[in-house]
């Protein structure tokens, strides 16, 4: 009896994963977004590969406008982790001066929509779109001469929900004589649509730093005011920066503490911040980092403290406002309750504290703390081998808290699961990282918590039972993973249950 009881379960855990990985229906028929000016809409077939491009009707220019530059066999490509982009380009004869050409902008816009959405005749923008750009084609405003060349760049983004890649080219004039008859604006020159991967992605890199960057620039393609920066070689300082992180809407960068890697200078350099936080002392991050930090933003700070918890506190009372009505509490002397708890407290507006998990009652500091935020409900990540009875019991006598629950299990994996569960009752987007090691879900808690999904981790051999039927139940339809294949493996990428 026990047996057939455990092949049902399985069985039907097997289901789940399956319909987690199958394609929706609407992205097997997606078709290109419809626009005012745009031919019939052309089938997407696959949601890698080049896409259909739907052409606008050209602008009706007076006698002295003129529309560049000039671009020709345009072709945009869906990758994995983003799109390409690749065309040839040309400065554009001047309507009325003789050897005369000019150059002229391009934009580049995504937004979200699908076969659907009508694509903006201008690149007019309300809130922030997933990615503005404006590829540099290196043309003379004016020459002499006509000038040539070809454009190609990968764009990296975040390919959950169907995106509209809209270009345009601009309208101008000559100021030769007779009144300005152009607008002066962008004109739609042709657009396509991205549609959500079929299955699992993932993210991946050649080591826990790339990764940390290739997390930013699909969560972040057109940059960010605030940028978090942290040890890749060990976790005390770091665990609560991810919800930290989420809550200004910053990526988390990995740096070893005496250098930081070319290819972590080069991102944030694209992200173009406004303001780099440093997380942890001297011996976390080296003053060398610091300093390098500050050639590329002057504006950069130091959040530090005499240990791993006294850094948590910092980190919270320098993200969070006094209004924070629920905080996580996780033990400091291990990882994966703590990296599970990331994303949840930010969906939550809320830090993790660290504490000193074995011991008998909760520190005053963190009561301090506690109280400072205003905080009222309290939730335990783990349990009680995790964050002590005693803790517990204090937690509760801590002024102006009216809750505390806790999320715990038989181990780190379905500790993760009743974590994610409480804190999302539905998601379309799940996230999973190795639960034996922390750099990859340190850098996802941050992604994760700014978009409010789960991140759960794993085995890295098979996802564990409780974690695919917290995704079922939460009506998860695309799973992102995070790390290579020597961090989760293929069977993972399948959602294959563990036994």
């Amino acid at each position: 009896m026990l047996r057939t009881t455990a092949s049902v379960a399985a069985a039907t855990i097997a289901a789940v994963a399956l319909a987690l990985i199958a394609p929706a229906s609407a992205s097997a028929d997606a078709v290109v977004a419809e626009s005012s000016t745009t031919a019939d809409a052309q089938e997407l077939a696959d949601s890698n590969g080049p896409l259909p491009i739907r052409y606008a009707t050209p602008p009706t220019l007076g006698p002295y406008d003129w529309n560049g530059p000039e671009i020709t066999n345009l072709a945009i490509t869906a990758t994995s982790d983003g799109f390409t982009v690749d065309f040839d380009f040309a400065s554009v004869a001047s309507p009325t001066i003789p050897n005369l050409f000019y150059g002229g902008l391009v934009t580049l816009l995504v937004d979200y929509g699908d076969a659907s959405t009508p694509v903006r005749p201008a690149p007019v923008i309300g809130g922030p779109p997933p990615l503005y750009d404006e590829p540099a084609l290196g043309l003379e405003s004016s020459s002499a001469a006509r000038q040539t060349g070809h454009f190609t760049q990968d764009y990296r983004i975040d390919r959950a929900d169907p995106l509209v890649v809209a270009l345009y080219t601009a309208t101008s004039c000559d100021p030769s004589s007779g009144p300005v008859g152009c607008g002066g604006g962008d004109d739609l020159f042709a657009s396509a649509v991205l549609t959500p991967p079929t299955g699992p992605d993932r993210v991946t890199g050649a080591d826990r730093y790339e990764v940390a960057v290739n997390v930013s620039a699909r969560a972040y393609p057109s940059g960010a005011y605030t940028v978090f920066v942290a040890t890749g070689a060990n976790y005390p300082d770091a665990l609560s920066a991810g919800p930290a992180a989420a809550m200004l809407n910053a990526p988390l960068l990995l740096t070893p503490s005496d250098g930081l890697p070319g290819l972590v200078r080069t991102e944030i350099e694209r992200l173009q911040p406004g303001r780099i936080v440093v997380v942890g002392g001297p011996n976390s991050v080296s003053g060398a980092v610091v300093d390098d930090l500050k050639s590329i933003q002057a504006n950069t700070v130091r959040i530090d403290g005499a240990d791993r918890f006294e850094v948590s506190r910092a980190l919270s009372e320098f993200a969070f406002g006094p209004s924070s009505q629920t905080a996580y509490v996780a033990t400091g002397t291990n990882f994966p309750d703590a990296l599970s708890a990331g994303a949840a407290a930010a969906s939550a507006y809320g830090p993790v504290l660290l504490v000193n998990g074995g011991a008998s009652s909760l520190d005053s500091a963190t009561v301090a703390t506690l109280t400072s935020l205003g905080v009222k409900n309290i939730v335990i990540a783990g349990g009680p081998n995790s964050v002590s009875p005693g803790i517990e019991a204090s937690l509760g006598s801590v002024s102006g808290v009216t809750s505390v629950v806790r999320d715990g299990g038989t181990d780190r994996y379905a500790a993760s699961a009743a974590i994610n569960t409480r804190a999302f009752p539905t998601a379309g987007r799940a996230f999973l990282a190795t639960g034996l090691k922390f750099p990859d879900a340190l850098a996802g808690s941050a992604w994760a918590g700014a978009i409010g999904a789960p991140l759960y981790v794993v085995t890295s051999e098979c996802v564990p039972q409780a974690t695919l039927a917290a995704m079922s139940a939460q009506g998860v339809t695309h799973v992102t993973l995070l790390g290579g294949p020597a961090t989760l493996t293929t069977s993972v990428e399948s959602l294959t249950p563990c036994a």
